[in-house]
C-alpha cells in the first residue's frame, strides 16, 4: 500500500475500517459501497477505490475518502440511496472526474443533490443532477470543514477536528496535527506512555500542549482500541 511505486503514493493510504471511523459510517456500509454487499442483494458497488485489493481489506485514497464521507453525509440528510447511486454515476461523466463527490461543487437540499456551473457568461447557477432542472433551494455544503483545490476544485485535505487534519501528502494521509506533520497517533501513544503528561510530550515532539490534547481527544473520539 506504501511502497515507493504505489499507486497511492502521495494520494493518501487508507483502509476501508479507517475510513468508517473517520467518516463515522457503519463498516459493512463502506465495504458495501466499495465492493458490494455480500448477500448479492442490491446493485454491486458504488465507488470505485484507487487502491489494490489488500488481503481482505481495500486500500483506498484520501479523495476516495472524501467520497465515503459525503455519500455518509448525504445518506443522513434524507437523500435516499438509489438517488447517490444515480447522482454519482451522471456526475462523473459531467465533472469528467472518477470522484465527483470529492468536487466542491456538490451540494444538497436534504432530499436532491446539486451542482454548481457556469454559463457562457461565467453566470453562477445550480442544477439538480437527476433532473437538470435550475433550481434556487436553501442547500447547504457537505463537507464544510474540507479545503478544494482553487484550479481543479477537487479536495485537498481535510480538517477533520480541531487542530488535526487529514492531508493525502502528509504521512500517507493519516491524521496529523495541524502544519507539524506528527500523527495524532504518536502524540496520542505517547501521551498514555508518559503519565497523561500533556507538558513532557509537547516537549518531546516540539508542538503545543493543545496540540497534544488535541490530538488524544481526537483518537479517543474515534474509539481506536490499540495495545500501548
Amino acid at each position: 500500500m506504501r511502497g515507493p511505486d504505489s499507486p497511492l503514493r502521495g494520494r493518501g493510504a487508507y483502509s476501508l475500517a479507517e475510513a468508517a471511523r473517520y467518516a463515522s459510517i457503519h463498516p459493512n456500509t463502506v465495504r458495501s459501497w466499495f465492493l458490494g454487499r455480500s448477500d448479492g442483494k442490491g446493485r454491486g458497488p458504488i465507488l470505485s477505490a484507487d487502491g489494490a485489493v489488500v488481503g481482505s481489506d481495500r486500500a483506498i485514497s484520501f479523495l476516495d475518502l472524501i467520497e465515503v464521507a459525503v455519500a455518509g453525509r448525504l445518506r443522513s440528510s434524507g437523500v435516499t440511496m438509489g438517488t447517490v447511486r444515480l447522482a454519482h454515476d451522471l456526475l462523473r461523466h459531467e465533472l469528467q472526474t472518477s470522484h465527483p463527490f470529492a468536487h466542491s461543487d456538490i451540494y444538497t437540499d436534504g432530499q436532491r443533490i446539486f451542482t454548481r456551473a457556469f454559463d457562457s457568461l461565467g453566470g453562477e447557477r445550480l442544477h439538480e443532477v437527476v433532473s437538470r432542472q435550475q433550481y434556487f433551494p436553501r442547500i447547504y455544503e457537505l463537507l464544510d470543514r474540507v479545503v478544494y483545490n482553487h484550479e481543479t476544485r477537487m479536495a485537498s485535505h481535510w480538517q477533520i477536528a480541531d487542530g488535526v487534519r487529514l492531508d493525502p501528502t502528509v504521512s500517507h494521509g493519516k491524521p496529523v496535527i495541524g502544519d507539524t506533520g506528527v500523527t495524532t497517533y504518536v502524540a496520542s501513544r505517547m501521551y498514555r506512555a508518559n503519565q497523561r503528561d500533556e507538558r513532557l510530550v509537547a516537549d518531546l515532539l516540539h508542538i503545543a500542549e493543545q496540540d497534544v490534547l488535541n490530538a488524544v481527544r481526537f483518537e479517543e473520539d474515534l474509539g481506536w482500541s490499540r495495545a500501548a
